[in-house]
């Protein structure tokens, strides 16, 4: 990873040198400033076609949210620092997989992305998106819940078992794919559950909570099992000078922490959310009785 500037010496870097540490990026901050140009332009010609407000404004933040989250990960201090301390990369994941996707998807943003290309390209996609198009046909098959599932867990696993993790760190292309692997899953994995458009969850209510469970048990597993391990299970961090006073098993400990204990409250948030759903359901569909007399 290229780095614009980074202070600090072999002896262990500073706190106030994380704040200097910048990672250079430029196709990865050119996509997602296209990512945010097409939704904001998408969105301001909708508004101008309709005479309204498509969308509440709050989708719009929650889109600009989960950029930022993508941002932070890959073109932050936390980007850099994830290649000396394993905590920093566990925080990275999280942002990855359980902060961007499910932020994306709330700012529903296919219509007004769909609105932000040119109108000839908008129109041969639109084709395509719809019921019967190759678009529509592809992203139904790889979007089922039982797909989608066995992918995002998948790709949790592999990439956190040490020969695959110690061989995607460095400015590598294995490192690249890992990135790829956890966004891209987990985009296909929360489209069940808030849809991009949005429009009609895939899932209803009542199978979205049991869907939610084995990834939110699979990260509070390896979590733990990182946290309580003691030796450092990955090379990367095994021969690395101390940072910031961390030991490589006490990082180890702490990023273990980040992945059990915060990545496991992140699912309670929809969980949450989900439950109140389903029980305001029931009490519609609960028949009111009457006293009788």
């Amino acid at each position: 990873m290229n780095v614009l500037l980074v202070s600090g010496d072999h002896d262990g870097a500073e706190i106030g040198s994380f704040w200097r540490a910048w990672p250079s990026e430029p196709p990865l901050l050119l996509g997602i400033m296209l990512a945010a140009g097409l939704y904001g332009l998408g969105w301001f010609r909708l508004q101008r076609s309709t005479g309204r407000r498509v969308y509440p404004a709050w989708r719009a933040w929650c889109f600009a949210g989960g950029l930022a989250a993508i941002a932070t990960s890959i073109l932050s201090p936390v980007a850099v620092y994830s290649e000396r301390l394993f905590f920093m990369h566990m925080i990275q994941h999280l942002l990855l997989l359980l902060i961007a996707p499910p932020l994306l998807w709330l700012g529903a943003p296919l219509v007004p992305s769909l609105w932000g290309l040119p109108a000839t390209v908008r129109r041969r996609v639109s084709r395509r998106l719809k019921p019967d198009g190759s678009l529509a046909r592809i992203g139904y098959a790889v979007t089922r819940p039982s797909v989608a599932i066995v992918l995002y867990v998948g790709a949790v696993a592999i990439w956190h078992v040490p020969a695959f993790y110690d061989r995607a760190q460095g400015r590598t292309i294995t490192h690249d794919l890992e990135h790829l692997a956890f966004l891209g899953t987990a985009l296909l994995y929360w489209w069940p559950v808030v849809h991009p458009s949005g429009g009609r969850r895939r899932l209803s209510v009542g199978w979205a909570i049991p869907y939610l469970l084995p990834p939110m048990l699979e990260g509070m597993l390896i979590g733990a099992l990182i946290t309580f391990a003691d030796r450092p299970l990955y090379r990367t961090y095994a021969g690395m000078e101390p940072t910031w006073g961390f030991s490589a098993v006490g990082d180890q400990e702490l990023g273990g922490l980040i992945m059990w204990v915060p990545g496991g409250m992140l699912f309670l948030i929809p969980l949450i959310g989900l439950l109140a759903a389903l029980l305001q359901e029931e009490g519609k569909t609960t028949p009111v009785r009457r006293p009788s007399g």
